[in-house]
């Protein structure tokens, strides 16, 4: 023990150490040199940092370059936003008649997100779902697939859901990850307010239009004015149009779900906005009676299709426009079925078309007093140059006739208007030989000023341009030459020319009112969400270059047609009218269409109106009834809102 006590032991334990140590020799130094140092230390070395620059470059790659992305992602599978659709803006008449009202209604979402991953669990997932609100497996899948690219929101699976199918949802919703009931809100269009509402004159659909689910391609259009695969979204008419306004502004509830798809609490809510509401030009008085008036027309021409508008000559408001058939815009609140969609899209009758704006028709004799206008301001013809009519033109081996056996007699300007006297505007046209006269290309040129062949900036969608005729048109269209006869046809209203109700009515307006071409305006102010109104001012597309006094002469022979000519049944109803019949050869199988275009009072234009019963033989047979019903009720319609502003 002396020893360990003495130090002996840690004398001894150091020498040990220093005994197994290796003996520092040169030929080991040289070994040990070669094993750690030179080449091999610079490669490791080099391999070190480059792989600590790749950890690095990595790190900022995640962090900086992707770390937005990855941090939406992971919103995404934590965060479940879902949209608080807006109230929608209320349309009214221009009484402040509410036109349509919002229902509210529960639907059933799906967030492809939260279905498993596994395809065989999604599958079977998605047949339970379906199976239990009656949806079948293809459809779900179908409207999954369309929004694939928004697998972080919803997309609706069954809209409207009944009480019974949400008690089920409910009961088996651990089952069915994703899956939600919602609010939501149809649309349905209806006169009136809760508890006094009536139905909507049919024609009233071409107006107001209709709303249906967004698709994926209107997603992608609109992808950034925050829609949704479950929003709805205006398809035709002011819902269309004025979808911007409409709609409102969406807000948001952002929800935390767990990683079973589990609502575990609220995060944060945004209010909606809601949508303007829309007071229109239209009256809807004058709707219903301008639709009855029409179908008087259609039922004494035993025909089915046919268009009217009222428009106001003093600023291009739009008081009513009709075309019929129409349709129930109700029908596509809800899912509308197949079967109910392929009768309003297949057939000869075309329901969902709006033949005011979208129906090109050829004009007929109601072109007549543009070319009496063109006439008089190109010095063609005087108010005092006539013709005798004796029954038609001879040219050559064609004869081009009046459409009154025997002709008309010595005509003027006013009773070539009042009367249709076709060879009155044969000549006016194009003289003796068809080459004279206004040629077709100061036709076209004045034709156009009234605005024929554009569009008239009316404020809804399906507008179409209508057509005028040229020489220069049919050598590069048909490879044809322009013939004496082809001025002949046009200068009646025959041939190839094409117009729209609407344009006529817009053209006859800028008669009635002393040259000014109006933008046709459908929407007169909007309701903002704050209380405050915005009027929208209307529009001068642009003045007319005739001259007033041509365009009086043109009036006075309008008139004549009341007091004298093709439709003297309007001489007492209670207001003065004045106006222009016309029949329209389109087919040489179908009748020809029958024209009625007019404004009144005569002395202080307040109203134009058109009525185009289709193939339906004559104007003053067809179109006039139609006229007459419609001004015998409209003069005490105007004379009971005089009484009323008086007082």
């Amino acid at each position: 023990m002396k020893w360990f006590q003495s130090g002996v032991f840690i004398q001894r334990r150091n020498q040990w150490v220093e005994d197994a140590a290796p003996v520092a020799t040169d030929e080991n130094s040289g070994f040990l040199g070669a094993a750690v140092g030179g080449t091999r230390i610079k490669v490791f070395g080099l391999f070190a940092a480059l792989v600590l620059c790749a950890l690095t470059a990595r790190v900022v790659q995640l962090q900086l370059v992707q770390g937005n992305a990855w941090r939406v992602l992971s919103d995404h599978n934590r965060l479940h936003t879902q949209p608080i659709i807006p109230e929608r803006g209320i349309l009214f008449d221009r009484n402040m008649v509410p036109l349509v009202t919002n229902v509210p209604n529960f639907r059933l979402t799906l967030r492809a997100q939260d279905l498993p991953r596994n395809a065989t669990d999604r599958e079977a997932v998605i047949r339970q779902i379906g199976a239990t609100v009656g949806v079948g497996e293809d459809k779900i899948n179908a409207m999954l697939d369309a929004f694939q690219k928004y697998s972080y929101a919803s997309v609706v699976v069954k809209d409207p859901i009944t009480y019974d199918e949400a008690v089920q949802v409910y009961l088996k919703s651990a089952a069915f990850p994703g899956l939600t009931i919602e609010r939501s809100a149809k649309r349905l269009y209806v006169a009136g307010v809760p508890g006094s509402q009536t139905p909507l004159p049919e024609s009233m659909a071409h107006v107001l239009g209709y709303m249906g689910r967004i698709s994926a391609d209107e997603l992608e259009s609109h992808v950034d004015e925050e829609y949704y695969p479950t929003d709805l979204i205006g398809k035709t008419g002011l819902e269309d149009s004025m979808e911007t306004y409409l709609r409102g502004v969406p807000g948001a509830r952002d929800a935390e779900f767990n990683a079973r798809g589990a609502e575990q609490r609220t995060v944060s809510v945004t209010d909606p906005v809601p949508g303007d509401g829309l007071v229109l030009s239209i009256d809807l008085q004058i709707q219903q009676q301008l639709e009855s008036a029409l179908q008087l027309g259609l039922k004494v021409s035993n025909r089915t299709r046919g268009s009217a508008i009222a428009v106001d000559p003093r600023n291009g408001q739009i008081l009513g426009m009709v075309s019929l058939p129409g349709f129930d815009p109700n029908l596509f609140s809800n899912t509308i079925s197949p079967a109910a969609y392929t009768a309003l899209t297949t057939g000869p009758d075309q329901p969902l078309l709006n033949r005011v704006i979208g129906g090109q028709f050829p004009s007929g004799s109601i072109i007549k007093p543009f070319y009496a206008a063109a006439g008089l301001q190109e010095g063609v013809i005087t108010p005092t140059t006539t013709v005798n009519s004796v029954g038609g033109i001879q040219l050559g081996n064609h004869y081009f006739p009046d459409w009154k056996a025997g002709g008309h007699g010595v005509t003027d300007v006013r009773k070539a208007i009042a009367e249709s006297v076709n060879t009155f505007f044969y000549l006016l046209g194009g003289g003796r030989t068809g080459n004279d006269g206004l040629g077709p290309d100061r036709m076209k040129q004045y034709l156009e000023y009234f605005g024929f062949g554009s569009d008239t900036g009316v404020d809804m969608p399906g507008e179409a341009r209508g057509f005028v005729q040229s020489p220069a048109w049919k050598k590069e269209t048909k490879g044809e030459a322009w013939y004496p006869g082809d001025t002949y046809n046009m200068s009646i209203g025959e041939g190839d020319i094409l117009v729209t109700p609407l344009q006529m009515a817009m053209g006859i307006s800028a008669i009635a009112n002393d040259g000014t071409l109006w933008k046709p305006q459908l929407v007169e102010s909007r309701l903002l969400p704050d209380g405050s109104t915005y009027v929208v001012a209307p529009a001068m597309r642009a003045k007319v270059p005739v001259d007033s006094q041509w365009l009086q002469v043109v009036r006075e022979g309008m008139r004549q047609t009341i007091l004298a000519g093709s439709a003297r049944s309007l001489q007492n109803v209670g207001v003065t009218v004045a106006g222009k019949t016309g029949t329209a050869q389109w087919s040489t199988t179908k009748q020809p269409h029958a024209w009625f275009v007019s404004y009144a009072p005569y002395e202080k234009p307040e109203i134009v109106t058109v009525f185009l019963i289709e193939e339906g033989v004559e104007g003053a047979t067809a179109a006039v009834p139609a006229a007459k019903q419609f001004y015998t009720w409209w003069a005490g319609y105007r004379a009971a809102q005089a009484a009323a502003g008086a007082n």
